[in-house]
């Protein structure tokens, strides 16, 4: 999803507010590969390091709490809440694995967009 969602021949494309999600994203993803110590993940942050400008991005503020992510389709300007939410037992390992990632409309314009969407388009 890291490399679909910030390939500039991606999703990267339709997103509005792109420095703000690689400003949250890459951070997360540095973490991983620190906690980690995976050889494929620290190239998967390589890479999708060199999609944006050079540097490492600017994080969050720490008192943001939910990142909106913004998107341009089909004429629409849809925002998002994106929410993401760690399983883990100290006694079970292959908890820490366990990662689900929802995505909330943060407007009533996109959450009407999703209601009256047709489901054939």
């Amino acid at each position: 999803m890291m490399r679909l969602g910030l390939h500039p021949g991606g999703f990267a494309s339709r997103l509005l507010n792109l420095g703000q999600v690689r400003g949250f994203l890459l951070p997360r993803l540095a973490r991983q590969v620190a906690q980690s110590g995976d050889a494929e993940l620290s190239a998967l942050y390589e890479e999708v390091l060199s999609y944006g400008p050079a540097g490492d991005p600017r994080p969050p503020d720490p008192a943001e709490i939910a990142l909106p992510i913004r998107i341009r389709h089909r004429g629409a300007e849809l925002c998002f809440v994106n929410t993401i939410t760690t399983f883990g037992a100290a006694f079970d390992v292959t908890l820490e694995e366990i990662v689900v990632e929802a995505y909330f409309p943060a407007d009533d314009d996109t959450a009407r967009f999703f209601r009256t969407a047709d489901p054939s388009a």
